[in-house]
């Protein structure tokens, strides 16, 4: 004979479980969450905004990039190391002019730790550059989803005219001017403001 629980004696917890509906998730939350998101990348992809938001990831990437060069390079070991090689560059020319066999000798004999001094250079370099280059291929590939080959700015004179191969490479021609793909403002961008940003910490690219 089977026997019955009766709700009396039952457990509390389960008469509260029993009376307790069962929790969804509601798909108005997740088709509003998914409108959000999609509004967002289309607020993204308009200009002026596409222009100024990748901007300012050219300014983070630049800023990424003068921490880790600080961080990773002695940079008065490496202006001390410039200024010798450059001063044994003078010497070397100065011996070829002249052709003073001792001073053509005395620089051939430095030129063996001069290479060293370059070679340790070139290492020091390598160390921020592979900090840098991590984020900077995650920012391109995230870029290139969101803009792929659209225009994301507009400079008031036609490229195309001076250096038409430039067409359909870094972007196109339109009214009023010349269209830049995303990554042909960004390295507009990078070159010229990110060069600025960095001349205060001795990073520039010219000196």
């Amino acid at each position: 004979m089977k026997q019955r629980v009766s709700l009396a004696i039952a457990p509390r917890y389960l008469i509260d479980w029993q009376r307790q509906p069962l929790k969804c998730v509601e798909p108005e939350s997740r088709a509003k969450a998914n409108t959000m998101q999609f509004d967002l990348l289309q607020f993204l992809r308009m200009m002026p905004v596409s222009t100024i938001f990748i901007m300012f990831v050219a300014i983070a990437l630049a800023v990424i990039s003068i921490w880790a060069t600080q961080r990773f390079t002695d940079m008065d070991k490496m202006k001390a190391d410039m200024e010798e090689i450059n001063a044994w560059r003078e010497r070397f020319s100065q011996a070829r002019k002249t052709m003073d066999p001792i001073e053509l000798q005395q620089v051939m004999d430095d030129q063996g730790r001069i290479m060293r001094l370059q070679s340790s250079m070139m290492t020091d370099r390598c160390k921020p550059m592979c900090v840098y280059y991590i984020p900077f291929l995650v920012v391109f590939y995230l870029l290139n989803l969101l803009y792929g080959n659209s225009i994301v700015a507009i400079v008031p004179f036609n490229i195309h005219d001076v250096l038409p191969f430039l067409g359909g490479w870094i972007g196109s021609p339109v009214v009023g001017g010349f269209g830049l793909s995303y990554y042909g403002y960004y390295f507009l961008v990078g070159l010229g403001l990110g060069n600025i940003i960095r001349r205060p910490f001795g990073l520039s690219m010219t000196t």
